[in-house]
């Protein structure tokens, strides 16, 4: 065992005798608040608690324990469908790598970071390597009201991340295991080797060249008979097995009493990848997997009868490992490109494979080295908190200090090694051509990667009602330096903020939040700003007219407005600080000698600000049936102004500088989302409930100082950000007669069976000036999903279903386009256009060349991203009220998968995926587990 894990055991260790040392102590406590109080009509928000009869702010809640039984390495995959406002979209599926991107509620921005805040119990840190064991909820902050408080950070929202502590129980025990695989959703399907020649032969013939292939050797390829000279290589089934291992496994503790709390976790998580197993084959490589430990410690402990110390500890030990002495994208792209029938795998000899164009994919994996990677993440806090009803009853002092630390190391021992392409002298005999040569695995441990963040915070709270008016206020400071391998300088940020909540009667309720906050990235003068906001609300089922009508247990109509802001605003850093660089050289004399100079980078701009937005939401949540029929929903308004914008309409090109960015852009995002949820009754033996979430949100760019256009169908501004501009495709030449009467293409010679495009100015010319808007950007627009659950008796089951509309995906590529780059051809192509399929053809005529017009980007390699997936089914059965004697207090065994099926435009493909054939595939899960209570 390494020292650095054995020191986090020892720490999860000696935090679980502390529990247990001071389990027989009496105070209650309550971390959150200043009086006891069920959780339940409690909700996390900014930097605090809050009463939800209270909140007027928009934000939407998921419990850990509802992701408990499901899987991914990373934490925001399993979050999809689950938050109203939340996109999540997957950017990778490699085990260790699978990072996706979230938005909230859209984007807002062309030009800087677009992704939520995320603050672990109340620090900015990484929330993808918790695991749903040891979160009590994740919250998505959406508004002004909910975020104003953060200032120039909350304006893409803020994903609020709060961990499990202990409670006031006797000790709880829970033991959780899972295991499962993983196959892969869909791979690129490619055309074996007789398939390729011929559609290869086809090609040539299509540019008027003569076959490669003769009869014969098409014969060799179909029936395999000379498996050397005429090889047909799956490598796709030569090096991936068809399912993956997964295993994960954890065990906590829970409970408390009057004078500590406690909540503790150990968690290992394993998944292998597709990659075969090779680490037997030789001493050159490695097995490829992903194993991460968690832990955790969160104790709160009454020091004195009104002083409380809560301590967080939590971190993360994970180890990644690849064969080939890389990620495996490079593995599968060379998998996705090589033909067939370019070489076998193993030579008569027992050599390796290849030729001067590629490597040998398998070779690669057992003797070219192996990549690996150690990573260490840690997340500390301590807060105090002293309650002073000593001088006015709901009045409390708190500070905290965090310290939270990530660091990766990588270790890259990589080779090069023998293979040979075979040939046949004119003898007959068999000819062995090497390429590359066998070396000693030379090591590589320079690279690494870190960021930590310190921060620091000081409250004072005040929450206490007086007869019908209830007040709660919170002032805060606080202080955060982030710091990331390969910046010179931290990231800073410090600031005050405050919360005035008040509510008259549990019936009228407004909230003022403010902030005042700077950062280092901005000139002197100019790196503070105010951030205020107001939110109101009504609880109109609290009103005497409406007693007499219950048609609403609880009906609340709210609504906020204010300013917050994006300090992550793209860019170059310290743009108030002229800079001046290297430039190649300035020429002299006769002899032409070249001196080295330096000259003026990109123009200053001292002016330089943050990126400000203006939130207005307005929205309701109702309760109906007993509190069974529950429905919420919120139209929102946000206008972004301040975006960094090269000002090219305003200075020409010639002006012979590299123009300043300015702050001159301004974006407008819309939407509206809905939650509607009914759970049944639970006191008898059929119970059922389902919720519904839909969200939607459109983007505009309202100004950027884009430079004009001849056409205004080219301009970006008045469109969606991340719009695609391409040429429209509108079918293929039917013959020459119909390339004569069509505007000319003037990328290269067209035939029949080419792509035909539009002539967007009708100047009789196919050129870059046709370039249109195609499709719609990447991010959708709309996400819907229906969550039903049903028990009978100890029996339950629960589905999934994710809906996304409004995005595309582009397909390009080695497993899209035929033969580029010398490359193979996919079973897409078998639906080429010939003279006798010109009537439904679905692909273009071939050729075996790189094609500068079929290839081009256009809409003929765009679809739709529309689907409706099956995400997620789940079955358990629930053994409780067992005997006392066996020490259980309930058990339960489940088995579920996930991303089952998916309908929508995108063929085979995981329609989330907008990656090409060198990627890691999506993939779809097994699992069986069992959950016991002790």
């Amino acid at each position: 065992m390494k020292r650095s894990e054995a020191y986090h055991i020892a720490i999860f260790v000696f935090g679980m005798l502390a529990c247990m040392v001071h389990a027989s102590r009496a105070q209650a406590i309550d971390p959150g608040t200043s009086r006891p109080v069920p959780d339940s009509t409690y909700i996390e928000i900014a930097y605090g608690r809050q009463q939800a009869a209270r909140n007027v702010a928009a934000l939407s809640t998921v419990h850990g324990d509802e992701l408990s039984t499901l899987f991914s390495t990373n934490l925001g995959n399993l979050l999809s469908g689950r938050l109203a406002g939340l996109t999540v979209m997957p950017q990778g599926y490699e085990p260790g790598l699978a990072a996706p991107r979230l938005l909230g509620r859209g984007i807002g921005t062309f030009a800087g970071g677009t992704a939520p805040l995320v603050m672990v119990d109340g620090f900015e840190s990484n929330f993808e390597q918790l695991v749903p064991e040891e979160i009590e909820t994740i919250s998505l902050l959406k508004d002004a009201a909910a975020t104003a408080v953060h200032g120039f950070r909350g304006a893409n929202g803020v994903l609020l991340v709060t961990t499990k502590r202990g409670r006031h129980a006797p000790l709880q025990v829970q033991f959780d295991t899972k295991v499962g695989l993983g196959t892969p959703f869909h791979l690129p399907e490619f055309l074996g080797a007789a398939g390729y020649a011929t559609l290869y032969n086809e090609a040539l013939a299509n540019e008027g060249r003569a076959a490669r292939y003769t009869e014969a050797q098409l014969r060799a390829y179909r029936d395999g008979t000379d498996p050397f000279f005429h090889p047909d290589v799956d490598w796709y089934g030569q090096s991936l097995r068809s399912v993956a291992p997964i295993n994960t496994h954890q065990l906590n503790f829970r409970g408390g009493n009057d004078v500590v709390h406690y909540f503790g976790l150990l968690s290992m998580m394993n998944e292998q990848t597709l990659l075969k197993r090779t680490e037997k084959l030789s001493d050159n490589t490695t097995n490829s997997g992903y194993r991460r430990y968690n832990f955790r410690t969160n104790i709160d402990v009454n020091l004195t009868k009104n002083l409380t110390a809560m301590l967080t500890l939590g971190g993360s030990v994970e180890d990644k490992r690849n064969p080939g002495a890389s990620e495996t994208s490079s593995l599968f792209g060379a998998m996705s490109v090589i033909p067939p029938n370019a070489f076998p795998v193993f030579n008569p000899d027992g050599s390796y494979g290849g030729n001067s164009l590629f490597s040998n994919p398998w070779g690669d994996m057992v003797e070219k080295g192996m990549y690996t990677s150690n990573g260490r993440t840690l997340q500390t806090s301590l807060r105090l908190r002293h309650k002073l009803d000593m001088v006015t009853p709901g009045l409390a002092l708190s500070a905290a200090v965090s310290f939270n630390n990530f660091f990766r190391n990588f270790s890259i021992k990589s080779r090069t090694y023998e293979r040979f392409a075979l040939s046949q002298s004119a003898a007959g005999d068999t000819v062995y051509t090497r390429f590359g040569q066998n070396t000693s695995l030379q090591g590589s441990e320079n690279e690494s990667e870190q960021w930590r963040n310190v921060a620091v915070q000081g409250f004072a709270n005040y929450d206490r009602d007086f007869g019908a008016h209830g007040i709660d206020i919170m002032l805060m400071g606080n202080y955060d330096s982030y710091t990331v391998s390969g910046d010179a300088y931290p990231y800073k940020h410090v600031g005050l903020g405050g919360r005035f909540n008040y509510a008259f009667n549990q019936t009228y309720l407004i909230d003022f939040s403010a902030s005042y906050m700077g950062s280092e990235n901005f000139a002197k003068g100019n790196r503070f700003g105010l951030f205020p906001a107001v939110g109101v609300g009504w609880v109109v089922s609290n009103e005497p007219f409406m007693q007499a009508n219950r048609l609403f247990d609880r009906l609340k109509i709210r609504g906020s407005y204010g300013l917050v802001g994006n300090d992550v605003i793209g860019g170059n850093r310290f743009m108030f600080d002229q800079a001046y660089r290297y430039s190649s050289a300035y020429y002299f004399g006769t002899g032409n000698a070249s001196i080295s100079a330096i000259e003026e980078g990109q123009i200053a701009n001292p002016g330089v600000t943050w990126e400000k937005e203006k939130k207005f939401n307005v929205g309701f949540d109702a309760a109906l049936l007993g509190n069974a029929l529950q429905l919420s929903a919120d139209y929102f308004f946000n206008h972004r102004y301040h975006i960094l914008a090269s000002p090219n309409r305003t200075i020409p090109g010639f002006f012979g500088m590299d123009l300043p960015m300015l702050n001159v852009g301004e974006v407008h995002n819309r939407g509206v989302e809905a939650i509607v949820a009914y759970h049944g009754r639970h006191d008898r033996p059929f119970g059922y409930g389902i919720r519904f979430i839909a969200n939607y949100a459109n983007d505009r760019i309202v100004a950027m100082s884009e430079e004009l256009r001849e056409f205004g169908y080219q301009q970006t501004t008045g469109r969606r950000i991340g719009q695609p501009f391409g040429l429209e495709a509108i079918g293929f030449f039917r013959d020459e007669a119909d390339i004569a009467n069509s505007p000319l293409q003037t990328f290269t010679t067209v035939y029949p069976g080419d792509i035909k495009y539009r002539d967007q100015n009708n100047d009789g010319y196919i050129d870059d000036a046709d370039y249109a808007p195609i499709g719609n950007p990447g991010s959708p627009t709309f996400w819907a999903s229906l969550h039903p659950s049903f028990r009978y008796k100890g029996v339950d089951l629960q589905f999934l279903l994710h809906g996304v509309a409004g995005g595309s995906l582009y397909r390009s590529g080695l497993a899209y386009h035929a033969f580029q780059d010398n490359g193979t051809v996919a079973r897409i192509a078998e639906g080429r256009w010939t003279p006798a399929t010109a009537d439904r053809a679905t692909y273009p005529r071939l050729t075996a060349t790189d094609n500068q017009n079929n290839y081009r980007y256009s809409s003929f390699w765009q679809e739709k991203s529309d689907f409706l997936k099956l995400r997620n089914v789940e079955l358990g059965y629930t053994l409780s009220h067992l005997p006392e004697a066996v020490g259980i207090r309930s058990a339960r065994v489940f088995a579920n998968a996930t991303n089952l099926f998916s309908w929508g435009t995108s063929g085979p493909e995981d329609p989330e995926s907008n990656t090409t054939a060198t990627a890691y595939p999506a993939m779809r899960t097994f699992l069986v587990g069992i959950n016991i209570a002790f």
